[in-house]
């Protein structure tokens, strides 16, 4: 019996555009587009126009706090993830992506056993 590891198309990331304590976050409210182009200014800055052809789809986004899920194609996963690290300039504004989860399955970007309660089995044998 032949056993196949499926490999997933896709991998998906959770992201969060921040502007450090200099700036007000309440007057860089930025909405899913601006978020869009500032993932396509990364790219391009990176890798020029093969990095604008690298799909970028945005699944979730939380607009206060500049944060989203992204789906991007297994393949480009490493072009992605160091272009966003590298980032540093939107609209003459310091910045940086900071990347929080990296994953091929999309339920796992909102796992976090950090807030899982552990307990003790006492009739363990």
């Amino acid at each position: 019996m032949d056993v196949k590891l499926s490999q997933s198309s896709w991998f998906y990331m959770d992201i969060k555009l921040d502007f450090g304590e200099n700036c007000d976050n309440s007057s860089l409210l930025m909405g899913v587009k601006q978020f869009k182009y500032a993932v396509f200014l990364a790219l391009k800055t990176m890798h020029g126009d093969v990095g604008c052809a690298i799909p970028v789809d945005i699944l979730k986004y939380d607009e206060k706090q500049r944060r989203a899920f992204i789906r991007i194609p297994s393949r480009e996963v490493t072009k992605v993830w160091n272009s966003l690290l590298l980032f540093s300039s939107y609209e003459g504004l310091e910045c940086m992506f900071r990347v929080y989860k990296v994953s091929p399955v999309l339920a796992c970007l909102n796992m976090n056993s950090r807030l899982y309660n552990h307990k003790l089995s006492s009739n363990c044998s």
